[in-house]
């Protein structure tokens, strides 16, 4: 029996029986449980049919007129206990861009009723049974392993819709799904949530472990570290980017866990490529200050960063200075090699010059005091016409 046979028969048996041209009950009767198991089969068929949509691709209107139809093939679940936007959006799917269209209708079509958060947010938030990672929907979105693209405007499209909330960044672990497994150096959708929520890039946990941890102590994947790294140094620059701003247990900075754990050389490589391509960030003032003990690595590697001055406009001379005797003593070459251009220059925000920062407060140090007025006893002068 084609279609068209089917049609003229439904057809007739909705026409007598609306005009009330057959009027015996039993057939009634029977004729409604046709109807019924014809429909919880027409269900089912449609069902398993939603799990395939990358087989048949069906355009979105009609994805939206078929669920219209049949709001329960959104809820079906197949053999592994699946629902189609778990199919849709697993790691391997090519069916990642019908995610929007069955959240979207999950919530429309009131599937699962109204309560739970419209059943965890059109399914997005539903774990899938099947995943070895025990992850939602939404974070097997994220997971860029592949078709990042396709991916990246799958989320935005949830973002726009009300779908995909600032909140899941932390907590949906979003910022670590989107690390998993990365080979690449770029990711929209990482770049993405951290321009969205920089906090999260501080704040995040998986399993109980912060991102900085995990990149510096479980990913080991260089290709995670200089994302990560990459994005401190955009965010977070006024601390030095990651690489001091927390400390585990033991008292070690990330900068130290990473030079731990993929070593000096490819950790120094790593933050070669983030820095100086712009040669803007003042590095050597930070490690001065957080790592003195790796100065030399740090003054090899970044050659051009010895003349940069920080956000106060001060040089790496100043900045020592400024700090008073437990930076002077951890870092006392740079007393030796200060120029006497640098001697004669005030601090700009105290605007005292080198000797008179050495010859005030509680830790005065007047033999450098003196040491920098024998190089350059003209700022006595300078000093009495300012």
């Amino acid at each position: 029996m084609d279609f068209s046979t089917l049609e003229n028969h439904l057809h007739f048996i909705k026409h007598i029986d609306s005009n009330g041209e057959w009027k015996d009950k039993k057939y009634r009767d029977e004729v409604m449980k046709i109807v019924q198991a014809c429909n919880k089969k027409l269900e089912d068929a449609l069902g398993k049919s939603m799990h395939r949509l990358e087989e048949h691709r069906p355009s979105i209107p009609v994805v939206e007129k078929v669920v219209k139809m049949f709001p329960a093939t959104l809820s079906y679940r197949d053999n592994r206990g699946r629902l189609p936007i778990h199919k849709a959006a697993e790691e391997f799917s090519n069916a990642i861009e019908y995610v929007p269209v069955l959240a979207k209708q999950w919530i429309k079509q009131k599937v699962g009723g109204k309560n739970l958060a419209a059943f965890l947010r059109g399914g997005l938030l539903v774990v899938d049974p099947d995943d070895d990672n025990k992850w939602n929907a939404l974070q097997c979105v994220c997971y860029n392993y592949r078709k990042e693209k396709e991916r990246f405007d799958v989320l935005k499209d949830l973002q726009q819709s009300g779908l995909l909330l600032k909140k899941d960044i932390q907590e949906q672990s979003l910022l670590f799904v989107a690390l998993h497994d990365i080979s690449s150096r770029t990711s929209e959708i990482f770049d993405f949530f951290t321009s969205w929520d920089p906090s999260a890039l501080l704040e995040s946990r998986y399993k109980g472990k912060s991102l900085l941890y995990s990149v510096c102590n479980e990913f080991y994947n260089e290709s995670v570290l200089f994302l990560v790294l990459d994005a401190g140094f955009r965010h977070y620059p006024r601390v030095g980017g990651f690489l001091f701003i927390e400390e585990d247990e033991e008292g070690n900075t990330p900068l130290d866990n990473a030079c731990t754990s993929y070593g000096e050389d490819k950790v120094m490589t790593i933050l070669q490529k983030i820095l100086s391509c712009r040669r803007d960030f003042p590095i050597l003032h930070f490690i001065c200050f957080e790592a003195p003990e790796r100065k030399g690595l740090f003054f090899n590697a970044f050659p051009w960063a010895y003349h940069l001055r920080d956000d106060d406009g001060r040089s790496l001379h100043q900045a020592i200075l400024a700090a008073g005797p437990g930076a002077m003593e951890e870092n006392d070459h740079l007393l030796a090699s200060i120029s006497d251009d640098q001697i004669r220059e005030k601090d700009p925000k105290t605007t005292l010059y080198p000797f008179a920062a050495m010859a005030v407060g509680e830790h005065a140090d007047l033999n450098k005091c003196y040491y920098l007025l024998r190089r350059q006893p003209s700022v006595l002068d300078e000093r009495s016409r300012s």
